[in-house]
């Protein structure tokens, strides 16, 4: 399979990390509007953080033909402030004060052009219903969509092995946690679905442990990303 993208760790204060936040404000904050824009500007960009950013790990995927962002993700590590989705998702899988080894998936986005759709089955694109258009070099971009998608999931697990991680949490749509565990990701429902926030989520938690034989078996996994089957959905926030 052809390599067209390429992963890497962002930090603050370098010129990738601000194309990550960038990335996130148009997706999160201007094409699906799930996130308020708070204006954080650099060199006049807008720019999506929160106060989780300072306890995560943060991966931008880019396009190695034009250096384009492409889609990125982050892992909340344990720390004090606690995890982003216990604020805001009854659980019922509590997580012990003292424990450091349970992280976040979140702020999973692709790029609007990779993307076949803007709702959230949304922001990574793997839609359950084909798509009936004209097959040309925009399409053939989108059905890159999906295999960014799996390769940051692929950098998100390695390192939550890397920082000794035994479980993450991810807040997302139903449709999607069927998706990802028929390719192989086995999360499990973790608190009842919230219909406060729009569209409608609901916590899950996946064993790190589990994904190791999902990563060992990349390509297999890969192979089920069908852009004709799957088109556009995302982690969320």
């Amino acid at each position: 399979m052809e390599n067209k993208f390429v992963y890497s760790i962002v930090t603050p204060g370098t010129r990738a990390y601000r194309d990550y936040l960038a990335l996130r404000h148009k997706v999160f904050c201007e094409e699906l509007k799930r996130v308020p824009s708070i204006n954080r500007f650099f060199s006049d960009v807008p720019l999506e953080s929160d106060v989780y950013d300072a306890h995560s790990v943060h991966v931008l995927c880019r396009s190695l033909e034009t250096g384009a962002a492409a889609g990125c993700s982050r892992l909340i590590l344990p720390n004090p402030k606690g995890l982003s989705i216990t604020s805001r998702y009854p659980t019922t899988h509590q997580i012990p004060n003292s424990s450091n080894q349970f992280g976040e998936i979140g702020r999973l986005a692709i790029a609007k052009e990779l993307r076949r759709n803007r709702g959230e089955l949304s922001s990574a694109g793997l839609h359950q219903t084909p798509a009936q258009r004209p097959h040309s070099a925009s399409v053939t971009d989108k059905q890159d969509g999906p295999l960014v998608a799996m390769g940051l999931y692929n950098e998100i697990f390695k390192l939550a092995n890397k920082h000794g991680l035994t479980h993450c949490y991810a807040a997302m749509e139903p449709s999607l946690a069927r998706l990802l565990i028929r390719i192989g990701f086995p999360f499990q429902a973790a608190g009842p679905l919230n219909t406060a926030v729009q569209p409608p989520r609901q916590p899950y938690l996946i064993g790190v442990h589990v994904v190791k034989s999902v990563l060992a078996n990349r390509d297999t996994c890969l192979s089920h990303f069908k852009p004709s089957v799957f088109q556009d959905a995302a982690l969320t926030c």
